[in-house]
């Protein structure tokens, strides 16, 4: 569980600095760049939920999982629980990242607006 915290770590900072860098391309009013900028953030906000789920799935299949006779298929069981996991999904949290990161720009966008 220790890697997968790391790589939410690496994805957050990611975020974080993705952010600042369509602030400043805001500044330098490189609308086109901050628009590709923005697809590229929700592709890593994409990739950051599938991995939340594939985090929780594997979890949630060592919590129940017991050894038996038959040999288990562990791609299937994690496979069902993403599923699951899916359902559930973190969907607010990213939809909460996405709005701080078109926040961000759009101060940005009303301060260099109102200095004009």
């Amino acid at each position: 569980m220790f890697y997968y915290l790391s790589y939410f770590q690496d994805i957050r900072k990611a975020m974080v600095t993705m952010k600042e860098i369509g602030v400043s391309l805001e500044k330098q009013n490189k609308t086109q760049m901050v628009k590709e900028l923005e697809t590229e953030f929700v592709e890593l906000l994409k990739a950051y939920e599938e991995c939340a789920n594939l985090s929780t799935a594997v979890e949630s299949v060592g919590n129940m999982y017991r050894p038996g006779d038959q040999v288990t298929d562990f791609k299937k069981l994690i496979d069902n629980e993403m599923v699951k996991t899916k359902r559930r999904s973190s969907t607010p949290q990213v939809s909460q990242l996405l709005r701080q990161f078109k926040e961000a720009i759009w101060v940005c966008f009303c301060i260099l607006f109102m200095c004009v």
